[in-house]
């Protein structure tokens, strides 16, 4: 197989395993059918006082530079560059009450992920014991293979060049990386995308392809790298990583020139709006849990707020807005729960480079669909968005609130391993966001 990608492979191979034969398997109930997420992480941290709460009323240091808009839910106003999302507040639950105690990125980063906080308030790489993010959850209680990822994110990893490359939180940590999401990578705003592990090459074909004895071969050095127990699972590897470079779903969902153009408009044509796009398609070819992710420190505003988030702003409220009301109208909003928000909120000040600082003690987490119930605020900030006002929530307790939205019990068990046993969530189904 001369041109097809070796590594491409092995991430297909790799993430086509979803955890079977890999870690130990545990008595925990199967993800419910049809329970599906798309999780938008706005790295770098957004600033909850320009988006999802702002404070009119409050001194002009700490407003800020943007005035509000009204929504569709009485009395409830959000920042004038979100009106996509202030059209669909009737269908969202705005968590003003977020709250944690880690100012570093990738601490932050960490804890919105999983829930944990064993862990220092400070850069680091991921490892190999960390708790698993929510993807690599679900290929671990994936019992069976399948014919199409799990878990996906889209269109990089979360990284910051230099400190993590690796940022931990995303990957399958102590379940081991056969549990890693699939990446596919590439900006779906360009004209010649063409994921590359999921593409033949034009030399290729695919009957060529499905008949080459050498796959078997070519996967070996996946299979070693992915600690794959026994004779059994290698093969199991072997035909999964075959059936996804040739399954017809996978190939048809990231070839985004099948959908219409005024759909691909209504999402914006951005890499924001694209890879939006691209994860409703992945949904309905079958996968469970898609993870868009921010490429460094995109939401990471210290200075110039104003100007940088009249760029970002904009295609994140557009993209948003189009998938909740698009799986809304194909009727799938009600079996997917999409989550917007990031690592922590800004200051409740501006600070003298007219930008705002990491403030983990009040923030906002935006959810939709999925068993959340629509068209509510839960939870406040103070007047100056500073502290929580009423009803926290924590990371561990949205995350709690997520999995029993798919089905998952908090006390659902995980085994690393060496086959010591795991809560799923520490924290708390907070029934006040469900319907």
């Amino acid at each position: 197989m001369d041109t097809l990608n070796r590594r491409e492979l092995l991430r297909i191979g790799a993430l086509s395993l979803f955890g079977t034969g890999l870690a130990s398997a545990s008595s925990s109930p199967a993800p419910r059918s049809g329970g599906r997420c798309v999780f938008i992480f706005l790295k770098g941290g957004p600033s909850h006082l320009d988006l999802w709460d702002p404070k009119p009323a409050a001194p002009v240091e700490v407003r800020g530079p943007f005035q509000t808009i009204a929504t569709t839910l009485p009395s409830v106003r959000f920042g004038e560059l979100l009106p996509g999302s202030a059209a669909i507040a009737n269908r969202l639950t705005i968590v003003r009450s977020m709250v944690h105690r880690f100012a570093n990125h990738i601490a932050g980063t960490y804890i919105a992920l999983t829930g944990s906080s064993n862990q220092p308030d400070a850069d680091r790489e991921a490892a190999p014991d960390d708790f698993p993010g929510p993807g690599a959850v679900l290929n671990y209680l994936q019992k069976t293979p399948a014919p199409v990822p799990v878990s996906v994110s889209l269109p990089t990893w979360l990284s910051i060049p230099g400190p993590s490359n690796r940022m931990p939180g995303q990957y399958g940590g102590f379940l081991g990386p056969a549990c890693d999401p699939f990446l596919i990578a590439g900006d779906p705003q360009q004209p010649d995308y063409k994921p590359l592990a999921l593409t033949l090459p034009e030399d290729m074909p695919m009957d060529r392809l499905q008949g080459r004895v050498s796959l078997r071969d070519q996967l070996d050095y996946a299979a070693r790298a992915l600690e794959v127990r026994g004779r059994a699972s290698h093969d199991r590897a072997n035909q999964v990583a075959l059936q996804l470079v040739t399954n017809p779903k996978i190939s048809e969902a990231v070839d985004l020139k099948r959908e219409p153009d005024k759909v691909r408009e209504r999402y914006g044509k951005t890499r924001f709006g694209q890879s939006l796009l691209l994860a409703r398609r992945l949904l309905e070819a079958g996968v469970r849990f898609v993870a868009h992710n921010e490429f460094n420190q995109t939401w990471d505003t210290h200075g110039a707020l104003q100007g940088r988030y009249k760029q970002l702003v904009p295609a994140m409220d557009r993209a948003f807005a189009a998938l909740v009301e698009d799986l809304h109208e194909r009727g799938l909003l009600e079996e997917t729960l999409v989550v917007n928000t990031g690592e922590f909120g800004r200051t409740p000040t501006m600070n003298p480079g007219a930008g705002r600082d990491h403030w983990p003690r009040a923030y906002s987490a935006v959810l939709a669909g999925g068993g959340i119930r629509g068209g509510q605020v839960y939870g406040s900030s103070d007047t100056r968005g500073g502290d929580v006002g009423s009803q926290p929530v924590s990371p561990a307790d949205l995350l709690a609130t997520m999995w029993q939205c798919l089905g998952l019990s908090p006390e659902t068990e995980l085994r690393d391993r060496l086959h010591r046993p795991y809560a799923l969530s520490g924290g708390r189904v907070v029934e006040g966001l469900l319907v």
